[in-house]
């Protein structure tokens, strides 16, 4: 976990605004959620969050094959039970469930989880739609959300690439040597939104204009109010605009069942340690 910009005074100002960056960022968590109505099971859901509490969940291969074993398929598990766990936190967090600590581990650990099906599904992915890049701006806390959309991006045909709170001269490199068709910066909170602006204002410079940018994320700012602030060209907070918009089929995509056998085959072996990290 990072706490950039957090005030060095210890007093209860300082606590309650330490508070309010958590609950900001906790909301980023949950920010990008499976939109197109695929049911999360309850009983399913309480196994997966009784495994991000135990010390199985460490490894994510041992965590995923803990879902697998109830027949969902790796991204139902990621894009659907992901989201539903980090809301379930974050609730918890702010009824004094579970304490911040807590929630922190245990999103690191969904992050985790992301990054293995990720891993799994990237090889069978045939990415034949718009490229995107996602930038997520500073004071970030968790950063699930970005992986999940672009993870959902990828599977529905985006090649999509994520940089956590990078800097100008991170962005010149990248993109002189790659051409995006999209950008998504995204804005988990209030203390991040100069660095978005900032960010919007360094791929309009760097694109000089050729590149759609849109803004997003948990900010509580109205989205006419985000937009007129970043100078982005659109707020766009809904994953399944985003794909209609760029990929009419993106969201009804599912792989072709060659590929889905194959896929079945690769979730196992990387259960089961045959399958190296990438």
């Amino acid at each position: 976990m990072r706490d950039n910009g957090i005030p060095e005074t210890q007093d209860q100002g300082c606590l309650n605004w330490f508070a309010g960056l958590a609950q900001e960022a906790l909301g980023r968590l949950v920010s990008v959620r499976d939109q197109q109505g695929v049911e999360v099971q309850k009983d399913h859901l309480d196994l997966f969050l009784d495994l991000l509490a135990s010390d199985a969940a460490v490894d994510p291969a041992l965590l995923l094959d803990g879902m697998l074993a109830r027949h969902l398929d790796p991204e139902m598990i990621a894009c659907g039970y992901a989201g539903e766990a980090a809301r379930s936190l974050g609730e918890s967090w702010l009824s004094d469930e579970l304490s911040f600590v807590d929630v922190t581990i245990r999103s690191e650990r969904l992050q985790s989880l992301i990054r293995r099906v990720d891993e799994m599904l990237v090889s069978f992915a045939r990415p034949d739609g718009p490229s995107a890049l996602i930038l997520v701006a500073e004071a970030e806390q968790h950063t699930l959300g970005a992986l999940v959309l672009a993870l959902q991006l990828r599977l529905a045909g985006f090649s999509a690439v994520v940089k956590i709170a990078p800097v100008a001269a991170d962005l010149t490199v990248l993109m002189t040597a790659n051409r995006f068709d999209i950008a998504l910066v995204s804005i988990g909170c209030t203390a991040g939104l100069d660095s978005g602006i900032g960010l919007v204002r360094t791929l309009r410079l760097l694109s000089r204009g050729e590149m759609r940018i849109y803004v997003g994320g948990a900010v509580p700012v109205p989205d006419d109010r985000l937009l007129a602030l970043t100078g982005a060209d659109r707020v766009q907070r809904d994953v399944s605009a985003l794909l209609a918009q760029f990929a009419p089929r993106g969201a009804e995509r599912v792989l072709v069942s060659k590929d889905k056998s194959s896929e079945r085959e690769g979730a196992t072996s990387s259960v089961t340690g045959e399958q190296g990290d990438t």
